[in-house]
């Protein structure tokens, strides 16, 4: 007979049964001056989304039962004598959610993750807090300051250089449901409050005999209605009128709903010491005090801050209540309290497509890592232009020099446009300038000094009459804006004298197209010499120029054998060229000479060549300066059109807003500009100084814009929409260090990307 014996098998639990703790990451925040905590509360609605269902908590798997904890999310305020810090304890799996709303709530902080807190919090001394009153009540909630943050601070006032304070805010999320049930079983609480019934949680005797009283009250008006056979509801009353919630309390009963536990802590060598400030810490809370009001009770025990719920009491909070205690350093508490760790400015860095390229930007730094950014060298984006924008002595010409040199290394053209004080900026650009590459153009040297004359349009043999005379009329054109440059307050530049003054200049240009703007006045002035150049002109152009030598026939005046000019009709053009002889030497002589001498701009600019127009103020006239700036801005304009396209031409316009008519020229040039090959860099000391046309040009036409250190705040409010986007405020502007500008880039990944960078040494 055999004994049959049944083997005991053993198990492990792990086997059968697995608990998964919550894994969380240490976030520090950094905040700078532009820091505002109106949305915090956001950050709430978002820490409730992190509650899970119970059958979310626990699942069967593969035989095996799963256990998941329950998620939270911690806030810690760490105040010491050296520093005031802020952390996150944050689920990690929800970093990059939290990461990204705390971004959204704080545009300008920094987000750093951290090993742990800067303190062992249960080796300090423990205060909890916990409303007073029923919960339904709310504390004092205004978005609009930070005033419990500022009362917090003011702890700073007793602390000494050993010791440290910290708020510890517990948010554990509730469900939908739970917060419904809190908001229903709390209706009749809200109705004793406003019949002045007490609310407290813990009533002491005083509180017991105010209750009794209050019956007694009740009963005796109750008895004296029966006697006088009055309604239950007629007002014949001690106590008269109900008690107003405030508009927290009344907000609260709309608002979503979290559960909070708040943790204030001390750390001192002396224990009573560590009391004293526990104390003082907490009386900073009155700051917020409205329906209700928080009170604090010692926690002696060790508390285990990685669980949702750390053992003290809760207290069940709006999410803008909440959002109260979830505040960083804006600008007024960093200016007040120098411990307070934070960042001038946003430090971003640029993006991949501007870390190559031939001209640079400057050096981007983000941390301690430093990123040196180039202007993209996309085809279409680097024809675009820039706006150097910075008060006097900001460093513009100093980087503009920098620009020159990247630009002629990397066989750029540049062209140079300079008509401020003695011309520094031109001379700093000559001195890196190959000589085989320069071209200086001296408006004070008559051996390179340029006559009036628009050489850019020319004619050969080849042409036929018509296109011949199509150039003569397009050259004539242009001095209809030349002399409008010469203010004359006694005379004015009517439609007919520009019809003169055009058929004058065409009509000379065929007989010759090197002729001098004094010949095209001859003719005008002078009826011989106006019937002896018609004469010279050839037959077909005659025809096709009858109606010009009408125009001008006009002008004469003749009787009895002699001829006289109508000078009363070309008056306001004879009085602005006496301006132009008159006012210097150097513009008389641009005026008499011929052109044959003058530099072909087409073929200087396709070989690349350097070229620096040189006006010195002291010795031009504002008059004769714009002038000279207009007719050198004609040229080269002309110049791009008529095919000087085969190499990239920058070029540089230092305070445009001297030169108005260079303005009116530059509105169609920025919106033109990328199809002939031209990338314009203006510097100005702030947008205003512009036209209104100008302007709109600038905005619209894709330009990049560096504002350096002491740009003026308008400029930033006129580029608003593109830095806001990437988190900057004017309080970045503001806190610019010298020598580094706010960039707002135009490229081809994100269209405008903003940054702050140090200007190239």
């Amino acid at each position: 007979m055999y004994s049959v014996f049944k083997k005991r098998i053993s198990i492990k639990l792990s086997k059968c049964i697995e608990v998964n703790k919550a894994e969380y990451t240490h976030i520090q925040v950094i905040p700078s001056k532009s820091c505002k905590n109106t949305n915090t509360d956001k950050i709430l609605v978002l820490a409730n989304t992190m509650y899970k269902k119970l059958d979310k908590l626990i699942r069967i798997e593969n035989k095996k039962l799963i256990i998941e904890s329950k998620l939270k999310l911690s806030y810690y305020i760490h105040i010491s004598k050296q520093s005031t810090e802020f952390y996150f304890i944050v689920p990690s799996c929800f970093y990059s959610q939290v990461k990204t709303k705390l971004s959204e709530t704080w545009k300008n902080v920094e987000i750093n993750k951290v090993d742990s807190l800067p303190i062992n919090i249960n080796e300090c001394t423990k205060y909890q807090l916990q409303y007073k009153l029923n919960d339904v009540l709310s504390l004092n909630v205004d978005k609009r300051n930070n005033s419990l943050l500022n009362a917090n601070m003011s702890i700073l006032e007793i602390l000494q250089t050993d010791e440290a304070v910290g708020i510890f805010y517990n948010f554990i999320p509730m469900s939908q449901k739970e917060q419904n049930y809190f908001k229903i079983s709390s209706r009749e609480a809200l109705c004793n409050f406003k019949k002045g019934i007490n609310l407290k949680k813990s009533k002491n005797i005083i509180d017991l005999g105010v209750i009794t009283l209050k019956f007694l009250v009740d009963f005796i008006n109750g008895l004296l209605n029966a006697f006088l056979n009055t309604s239950s509801n007629n007002v014949n009353m001690i106590v008269p009128f109900d008690k107003q919630t405030s508009t927290s309390t009344t907000r609260k009963t709309k608002s979503d709903i979290i559960k909070t536990q708040a943790i204030i802590i001390a750390k001192s060598d002396n224990k009573d010491r560590e009391n004293q400030l526990c104390t003082t810490l907490y009386n900073t809370f009155s700051s917020v005090n409205g329906d209700n009001e928080l009170e604090m009770q010692e926690v002696k025990k060790d508390l285990d801050f990685y669980k949702d719920d750390i053992k003290v009491k809760s207290n069940y909070t709006s999410v803008l209540e909440a959002g109260k205690f979830i505040n960083v350093a804006g600008k007024d508490i960093i200016e007040q309290h120098k411990n307070i760790k934070h960042n001038k400015i946003l430090e971003l860095r640029a993006p991949r497509c501007l870390e190559n390229g031939d001209v640079r930007i400057g050096d981007v730094k983000v941390k301690d890592n430093k990123q040196m950014t180039y202007y993209s060298t996309d085809e279409q984006m680097k024809r675009m232009g820039r706006v150097l924008l910075g008060p006097m002595g900001a460093g513009k010409d100093y980087y503009m020099t920098n620009l020159a040199k990247d630009i002629i290394k990397a066989g750029r053209g540049l062209i140079v446009e300079d008509y401020i004080d003695k011309c520094q900026l031109a001379d700093s650009i000559k001195a890196i300038t190959p000589p085989d590459r320069l071209i200086e153009i001296d408006c004070t040297n008559p051996k390179t000094l340029q006559t009036f004359s628009y050489d850019e349009y020319s004619y050969n043999d080849s042409m036929t009459e018509y296109e011949k005379v199509d150039v003569c009329m397009q050259k004539a054109q242009q001095y209809n804006m030349l002399l409008d440059t010469i203010n004359d307050v006694n005379s004015t530049l009517t439609p007919r004298m520009l019809r003169y003054l055009n058929a004058a200049a065409t009509i000379v240009f065929r007989v010759n197209q090197y002729s001098s703007l004094k010949d095209i006045i001859d003719i005008l002035k002078n009826p011989k010499k106006r019937d002896e150049t018609i004469s010279r002109l050839p037959k077909t152009a005659t025809d096709l120029l009858k109606d010009e030598i009408d125009d001008l026939e006009e002008l004469s005046k003749r009787k009895n054998g002699t001829i006289e000019n109508a000078d009363t009709k070309i008056d306001g053009i004879l009085d602005r060229i006496s301006k132009l002889k008159s006012s210097s030497i150097f513009t008389k002589l641009a005026y008499v000479n011929e052109s044959s001498n003058n530099i072909d701009f087409i073929k200087a600019i396709n070989e690349g060549k350097v070229i620096l127009i040189k006006i010195p103020a002291k010795k031009f006239s504002k008059t004769m300066r714009s002038l000279l700036a207009t007719f050198f801005l004609q040229k080269i304009w002309i110049a791009k059109e008529q095919g000087a396209t085969q190499t990239q031409t920058e070029l540089f316009i230092n305070e445009i807003h001297q030169s108005y008519h260079c303005q009116l020229l530059m509105e169609d040039i920025l919106v033109e500009c990328r199809k002939f090959n031209l990338t314009p860099t203006l510097s100005l000391h702030y947008l205003d100084q512009c036209t209104k046309n100008l302007q709109k040009s600038i905005l619209a036409s894709g330009a990049s814009f560096l504002l350096i250190q002491g740009t003026d705040i308008k400029v930033y409010n006129e580029l608003k929409r593109y830095f806001e986007k990437d988190g900057y405020t004017e309080t970045d502007l503001a806190e610019l260090e010298r020598y580094h500008a706010l960039c707002l880039i135009k490229n081809e990944d994100t269209g405008y990307s903003s940054f702050v960078c140090k200007l190239p040494a």
